[in-house]
């Protein structure tokens, strides 16, 4: 087992990670090196993203919303709305992940804003935070949103 991983291992087992699983923001779905698939709860529902820890804790995780039933990008119109997720989730803004989140925190957004390590650091992503972090970063922003119901529910 390569040290990203064993650190990520490290930090699901950790006690903050499973805090947030007891208090029902986030559960784990899948561990498939390098990609965790984690459902998170969102205001109204539940999102899945599949992140990618390539290079963890060094280099900030690269989160997507993610279906975790057909096991692809989750399709626009499925994506949270309202209250925090406006900011979150901006259609077309990185074209090489349409899908990813769009925080201080993730990988996708330090490559297009670099400053925001500087500008935002209480969310900014660091080699000193966790996975947890990351996943709280995202629950705290979707706490109010709305998500959709696939068609078929």
């Amino acid at each position: 087992m390569n040290p990203s991983e064993q650190r990520l291992r490290g930090d699901l087992a950790s006690a903050d990670f499973e805090a947030g699983v007891n208090a029902g923001h986030w559960r784990l779905l899948d561990l498939t090196w390098p990609a965790l698939t984690i459902a998170i709860s969102a205001g109204t529902g539940e999102l899945v993203l599949r992140i990618d820890l390539d290079g963890y804790p060094a280099v900030a995780p690269l989160g997507i919303t993610w279906d975790a039933a057909a096991n692809t990008p989750l399709p626009r119109g499925r994506w949270p709305q309202g209250p925090g997720a406006e900011q979150t989730y901006k259609e077309g803004w990185f074209p090489p992940s349409p899908n990813a989140v769009y925080l201080a925190c993730d990988r996708a957004a330090l490559q297009v804003h670099p400053d925001w390590a500087n500008t935002y650091s209480d969310r900014a992503w660091n080699p000193t935070r966790s996975v947890t972090f990351y996943l709280r970063e995202i629950h705290r922003d979707l706490a109010a949103a709305t998500v959709p119901e696939p068609e078929d529910a």
